[in-house]
């Protein structure tokens, strides 16, 4: 690790790339840089055509606009100093399939993410994406600062007084059915919302190019059934959450808004349903499961069960008992579909009986009648 010291500009720039040249370093700790001209930026410039990609670590905001507005955060990788939080005695207020949720303040929240969450691929992109969002209308809350956890990454949000969905629900359960309802229509709203391909990838293409990594533990023809699954779901520009539950909502001033973004996308509501039916209907029969959930340990089993009933028959806005079991049947298939996934991305986590048990499931849906999605 080359460490850059003190400020380099047009004096000492030809001192600077005769040391870094010679020991031609890819990552550079700018923690005690204070300053950077455009003489020693076009040192890095060198140094970067002469060893290929080149890492710059612990920046601070002041030298980052620096690297940021000349354009060299494009040139080079370009990583900031993120100050440190300590979450201990926070409340846990929410989790999902990245990280955890925490209240620091009546102002702020913080999404600590889960250690093996890529920085570049997920992280950036998830603040990304909720800028996009909040232009394109979606109430979500605009991450404001990245900051460090111990080992971990964490985005700061800023909610003035916003409170969590699950937290409001549990403290009035008289009215549950009025806050989920209310909840189904936020998410409703959301699926009207056209998006920008450019912004926001289609959630269908990345499924179906992603089927090809369960070809190492399923049959080809299981792999085909699987992949038509997909293809049965229309491909739309509307915008998809794609962790959407309760855990992942808060409430402001009577109105609702969206966290934890990073997995958002555009294309078909199924995708959004299945977060609220693997939690709400899956979940609902295991005890163990409610107690492990920080979002399902606030109700009781029937109240599990009757959060997710009032939510389908809100969001589909219909009383049809036929019409509501078609669509239940057709998320619990992508559902099952999705989780295939998990013998993929996290080894070890299912067993062999119950990823078998999961496969018959997705190949009796495939082969009941791929009917076009009801909603």
């Amino acid at each position: 690790m080359y460490q850059i010291k003190g400020k380099i500009d047009s004096t000492n720039a030809p001192e600077f790339e005769k040391e870094i040249m010679a020991s031609k370093p890819t990552e550079l700790d700018a923690s005690e840089l204070e300053y950077i001209s455009s003489a020693g930026l076009r040192v890095l410039l060198k140094l970067t055509k002469t060893v290929g990609d080149v890492t710059v670590i612990n920046v601070s905001s002041e030298v980052y606009e620096i690297f940021d507005v000349t354009g060299f955060t494009q040139i080079l990788k370009v990583q900031k100093a993120y100050r440190n939080i300590d979450i201990g005695g926070l409340r846990l207020i929410g989790k999902g399939m990245t990280g955890s949720v925490y209240r620091i303040d009546e102002d702020t929240v913080v999404k600590v993410f889960n250690p093996n969450i890529n920085f570049d691929l997920i992280i950036k992109q998830e603040n990304d994406k909720a800028r996009n969002a909040f232009i394109a209308g979606i109430p979500t809350a605009i991450p404001y600062d990245i900051v460090r956890v111990g080992d971990n990454y964490g985005t700061v949000y800023e909610l003035l007084k916003a409170k969590d969905l699950v937290t409001v629900i549990a403290e009035d359960k008289v009215h549950m059915d009025d806050y989920i309802r209310d909840f189904a229509k936020t998410v409703k709203d959301m699926h009207s919302t056209k998006v920008n391909a450019d912004q926001f990838e289609s959630l269908n293409k990345k499924s179906i190019a992603a089927v090809g990594y369960l070809s190492s533990v399923l049959t080809p023809e299981e792999t085909e059934k699987v992949r038509a699954i997909y293809a049965n779901i229309p491909e739309r520009d509307t915008f998809i959450h794609g962790d959407c539950h309760i855990g992942n909502a808060m409430v402001q001033d009577g109105s609702m808004m969206f966290i934890d973004l990073a997995t958002a996308g555009m294309g078909h509501p199924i995708y959004d349903m299945v977060s609220m039916y693997s939690l709400f209907q899956e979940r609902a029969h295991d005890q163990s499961a409610i107690n492990d959930s920080p979002i399902l340990r606030n109700f009781t089993q029937e109240e599990i069960i009757r959060i997710w009933n009032v939510f389908i028959r809100a969001y589909l806005n219909t009383g049809d008992e036929e019409i509501i079991k078609k669509a239940e049947r057709q998320i619990a298939g992508l559902s099952a579909t999705r989780r295939l996934f998990m013998v993929i991305a996290m080894p070890g986590t299912l067993s062999t009986e119950a990823f078998s048990a999961m496969k018959q499931n997705v190949i009796a849906y495939h082969d009941a009648g791929l009917d076009p999605i009801c909603f």
